[in-house]
């Protein structure tokens, strides 16, 4: 969802780097030549010897393993305990755990306790960067197929829990590598900073209980203040969207419909219907202490939209104006009318952004070296057509299938699965990927790459298939 989401919003002006850290929320080493084909017995033997480690690296936090051995699952057996990788600075020690990584996404688990103080809590975020990985040149490549520019690093990095008794948090950094860029041995940890000031969300409430009656609604007053147009928004479809806004500008008043944000605990909603102007808004209230961010434009540091299944991306459910009131945020959209009260009943609200809260901010210097294990993919030897496009190339590893092929979009969203030899079936649901149409001899052509991430992880020794679109590719 969080995906589709950032697909839904990149259009509307902020930069990439904002759009990773806001909506990554709605997210290489020593090369494991030997495959870890593992039987159950020996899977069984890892999973304890990974726990016995483990559990000696975060003795001092229980709940943190247990959070991490949750988030885990079925993958644990396959994960590697990282040993050695800490360092400690302004009273706050950084410890990386654990690792799970193959040559298309690499994971990351790391915790950081504040030894001294309590300057960690729930609504913790970092400035740093995780690296692992290298970088590939272009030359030599085939110049039919588009290379991209992806480094192996992030900045981005998600809270998986926090132990307020042994104030140690355990988050997750995650890198996707590209066709350029692959894993490596050698991986590098760096934060910068440590805050629980600006907390970054996004939440998400159903519209279902919406009605077509008329709620009470307010004039805007002297001290409300609009932060965000509809003509704000860039590709917005409209040669003046900010033309389409009512006549007469009202709010709605608070406290009519008031009802939970998921994904947010300082944020609620207040009110939410249609207003005296016909239109459809969102009235939301924030938390004692709590102040709006803001991009460097001047505009609030918040993305919104409504998706219907019925509507799917019309630009009139994403269309918007963001008033900031008292206490909190009025968001008009104003191509939703009561005529489309059905559809909105079948949507979703999906907002994201930032803000502050009362919290500190901690800047040091935090970072680590430490290898990092990861499955290298196995290539098939198979070609063919699926879909009515040609495929060149399938590589799969215990924990993802990776996809060369002329497709032009039908694969982005169809499940793959791998059939085993019992005939149990493992599903795996679309990844990363990328389209183009190109250029070339002969023609326009169009090359796709495409990724799949497995629901559990596979022993590739008892699959006999991979199973796209009804066609069978086999594994041998």
């Amino acid at each position: 969802m969080r995906d589709e989401y950032r697909r839904e919003m990149e259009q509307f002006g902020p930069t990439q780097e904002e759009l990773d850290r806001l909506c990554g929320m709605i997210e290489g080493g020593t090369i494991m030549k030997r495959k870890m084909w593992l039987g159950c017995r020996a899977a069984a033997a890892l999973a304890v010897c990974a726990a016995l480690t483990l559990t000696a690296a975060v003795a001092a936090a229980p709940t943190v393993w247990d959070a991490l051995t949750e988030e885990l699952g079925l993958f644990g057996p396959y994960a590697q305990v990282v040993e050695g990788a800490s360092c400690t600075d302004q009273g706050i020690r950084l410890q990386v755990v654990n690792a799970l990584s193959d040559d298309l996404e690499a994971k990351v688990y790391f915790t950081l306790q504040d030894l001294e103080q309590d300057r960690l809590n729930e609504y913790l975020s970092l400035s740093g960067t995780l690296t692992a990985g290298v970088a590939e040149a272009n030359e030599g490549k085939d110049p039919s197929v588009i290379i991209g520019s992806g480094f192996p690093s992030t900045r981005y990095f998600e809270l998986v829990s926090y132990d307020p008794d042994t104030k140690t948090a355990l988050l997750r950094a995650a890198i996707h590598y590209s066709e350029d860029a692959q894993p490596d041995h050698k991986a590098q940890l760096s934060i910068t900073k440590t805050n629980t000031r600006q907390v970054e969300f996004y939440g998400t409430a159903s519209c279902e209980s919406t009605t077509s009656a008329a709620l009470k609604s307010l004039p805007v007053s002297s001290s409300d203040k609009v932060v965000f147009r509809p003509g704000d928004m860039v590709n917005n479809g409209y040669e003046d969207a900010d033309a389409l806004l009512p006549s007469k500008q009202v709010v709605l008043a608070p406290g009519q419909t008031p009802m939970p944000l998921e994904g947010s605990k300082d944020i609620q909603i207040s009110s939410m219907g249609f207003a005296s102007d016909g239109c459809f808004h969102i009235r939301l209230d924030f938390a004692d202490g709590m102040r709006p961010g803001f991009w460097s434009d001047g505009a609030l540091a918040m993305l919104c939209s409504i998706y219907s299944p019925n509507r799917g991306n019309d630009n009139d459910f994403m269309l918007y104006q963001m008033t900031l009131v008292d206490g909190g945020l009025d968001i008009l959209f104003p191509l939703i009318k009561a005529g489309d009260l059905e559809d909105l009943q079948n949507g979703e609200l999906r907002i994201s952004g930032n803000y502050f809260r009362p919290g500190t901010e901690v800047e040091g210097s935090w970072s680590v070296e430490f290898n990092m294990d990861y499955y290298s993919s196995v290539t098939l030897d198979w070609t063919g057509n699926i879909d009515g496009s040609y495929v060149r190339e399938v590589s799969v590893s215990p924990l993802s299938v990776t996809m060369y092929s002329s497709n032009t979009g039908s694969f982005a969203r169809a499940e793959l699965c791998a059939v085993k030899r019992d005939g149990t079936i493992i599903t795996a649901q679309p990844g990363t990927g990328r389209y183009a149409n190109m250029e070339a001899v002969g023609g326009k052509v169009c090359d796709a790459f495409n990724t799949w991430k497995f629901d559990e992880p596979v022993n590739l020794a008892d699959i006999v298939s991979l199973t796209l679109k009804d066609a069978s590719i086999p594994v041998r």
